[in-house]
Order: structure tokens, then C-alpha cells, then sequence
């Protein structure tokens, strides 16, 4: 039997708070390599650090607590960590770094965790609960698509 994409194997009881754990050092990367100043630079987001805080804070951290405590027994709601982590490294420091030439802080271990966590969680998912990745991708889509646009409705709204 095929274990590699086994949610049974020790690595698959794992691999939801090793996603919390590759976010943690996402969001010290980030931090350290002055993302909001890119941010604000380069994807034109109005963003602070304490936009910066609250969403990870107030999002990410409850996402991966969620995911880490439910594991495979809820893939639709667990997967929402790793689909999460697909959209911001393809969208918010791959295809920007593509476009633009330029450095994304983040960008490392966007390649080096991101990617492999969450395209193993992907195939995983694929294998075994093929249905939940029709709510999950959507989800996490919307999931990181929702600060930027709280961000974009700031000056329309007088903020």
C-alpha cells in the first residue's frame, strides 16, 4: 500500500500544525524582510503592520488551531489552512516576484514550506476526500482575497 498520501501516516496526523508551524515562520520572514513596506510598493495595499497584526492574529492563528485540533476528521474545514497557504504563496509572492523582477519578502519560505505542505495536503486530499477540495479552494480564495478588500474599501469609506 501506498503510504506517501496516507492521512493516516505519521506525517499526515502531522500536517496540519506543521502548516501552523511553516505559517509562524512565514509571518517572522515576512516581518523581518519589511513585507508591508513591499506591500505597499509594489501590490499598491494600503496596508499597516497592524493590518498586518489583526490578520494574522485574528485569521491565520485560528485557522491553524482549527486545523491542527480537527486534522483529517473535517478535511473541508483542516484543508482551509493549507489552501490558505497555496493562495498566498502563488498569488501574494510568487506571481508578484515573476511580475515585478522583485524580491518578495516571503517568497522563501513560500517556495521552501508553503508549496510542499500544501500540495502534499492537496494530493492527500485529492486521494481521499476528493469532494472537499471543491468548498476549500473557493474558500481559501475568498479567505485571502477578504483583507485586501477591507483594505480597498478603507479610503472608499473615509478610513
Amino acid at each position: 500500500m501506498d503510504t506517501r498520501f496516507s492521512p493516516q501516516s505519521p506525517f499526515g496526523r502531522a500536517v496540519f500544525w506543521l502548516c501552523l508551524l511553516a505559517y509562524g515562520l512565514h509571518v517572522i520572514e515576512e516581518f523581518d524582510l519589511g513585507w508591508q513596506l513591499w506591500a505597499v510598493q509594489v501590490l499598491g495595499l494600503p496596508v499597516t503592520w497592524g493590518d498586518f497584526y489583526i490578520t494574522n492574529g485574528f485569521g491565520v492563528i485560528p485557522l491553524g488551531l482549527m486545523a491542527g485540533s480537527l486534522g483529517w476528521s473535517v478535511p473541508a474545514a483542516s484543508l482551509l489552512l493549507p489552501g490558505v497557504m497555496l493562495v498566498n504563496a502563488v498569488g501574494f509572492h510568487i506571481i508578484p516576484a515573476l511580475r515585478t523582477g522583485l524580491f518578495s519578502p516571503g517568497l522563501i519560505s513560500a517556495l521552501l514550506l508553503f508549496l510542499p505542505l500544501s500540495g502534499w495536503c492537496m494530493v492527500t486530499a485529492f486521494k481521499h476526500h476528493r469532494s472537499s477540495l471543491k468548498v476549500v479552494m473557493p474558500l481559501s480564495v475568498m479567505l485571502m482575497a477578504f483583507p485586501v478588500v477591507m483594505l480597498k474599501l478603507k479610503p472608499l469609506l473615509g478610513y
